[in-house]
């Protein structure tokens, strides 16, 4: 049985993915970059990850993710992207080129910190390295320029629960919890 990933994310709807891809595509073949994207249909900002498990997610774990985020009372807010860029060092043998931004994913910030908080609160682990939120397009064996740009992401209203098979680049949503209007 393949295992998977477990994690807290938000997620655009299936047009502002499609949206962002569409936007991101263009914007790699005015630079005379090769767009090779991850579907779609599995954008998400992660906003903390558990790990992988071998078989399915620890049932305990579900269990007191899922109590600790129904603690979490937090506005919806608009999240923006304004920076292409590229992680990893040279060395690396794979390149994250990801979608970020600073003030436009502040909202995305103190929603993870708010959930860590009930996390811990629960007797999860969660990490306390620093956190910068993303949304990941592609890996690449080489890394690329930054570049800016005013991409307008989405309203979220919601963050979820979502356990990923190994290998399958599918998302299943365990569970969802609305942000508050």
């Amino acid at each position: 049985m393949a295992g998977h990933k477990l994690f807290f994310a938000l997620r655009p709807d299936e047009e502002t993915a499609d949206r962002i891809a569409r936007t991101v595509a263009a914007e790699h073949k005015a630079r005379g970059l090769a767009p090779r994207l991850r579907p779609s249909r599995i954008f998400h900002v992660t906003l903390h990850y558990f790990g992988y498990f071998e078989g399915e997610p620890d049932a305990r774990v579900v269990m007191l993710a899922s109590r600790a985020a129904a603690e979490v009372v937090r506005p919806a807010f608009d999240l923006r992207f304004d920076t292409l860029k590229s992680w990893g060092d040279e060395r690396a043998a794979k390149h994250p080129f990801v979608l970020t931004g600073g003030q436009g994913l502040e909202p995305v910030r103190e929603l993870r910190d708010a959930l860590v908080e009930r996390l811990v609160a629960h007797g999860l682990t969660a990490s306390v390295r620093d956190y910068e939120p993303h949304l990941t397009l592609r890996y690449d064996k080489r890394t690329a320029p930054d570049w800016s740009l005013e991409l307008p992401g989405w309203i979220a209203s919601e963050f979820v629960l979502v356990k990923s098979p190994q290998g399958q680049t599918r998302h299943e949503v365990i569970a969802r919890w609305p942000l508050q209007g």
